[in-house]
């Protein structure tokens, strides 16, 4: 997973890109079998240690998602994201604020 979290004028912008393949269960493969459904479920983010951001994604995101959001912050601060996908895979990072 790659996260960039950087802070401006007090408010700290997070990218986030996590490498998946995201099939949503509805594609077929070139012999016409349906590809099994494998997607990023869930996430969550934590700063300092306290619970800042939860997600819930689904089949409809895209391969290798971006997210990108903002809050109230400064530089030195600490991020903890995890996901988690269809198949319990998990992924995750922890970065400070720069």
């Amino acid at each position: 997973m790659r996260v960039l979290a950087t802070e401006s004028a007090g408010v700290v912008s997070v990218k986030v890109i996590i490498p998946h393949p995201n099939e949503s269960g509805t594609r077929k493969d070139d012999s016409g079998n349906v590809v099994p459904a494998h997607f990023v479920k869930e996430g969550s983010v934590m700063l300092n240690g306290r619970p800042l951001l939860d997600l819930q994604l689904g089949p409809s995101v895209s391969k290798d998602p971006f997210i990108q959001f903002r809050f109230a912050g400064k530089k030195g601060d600490k991020l903890a994201l995890r996901f988690i996908d269809s198949s319990n895979q998990e992924f995750s990072s922890e970065v400070s604020v720069v």
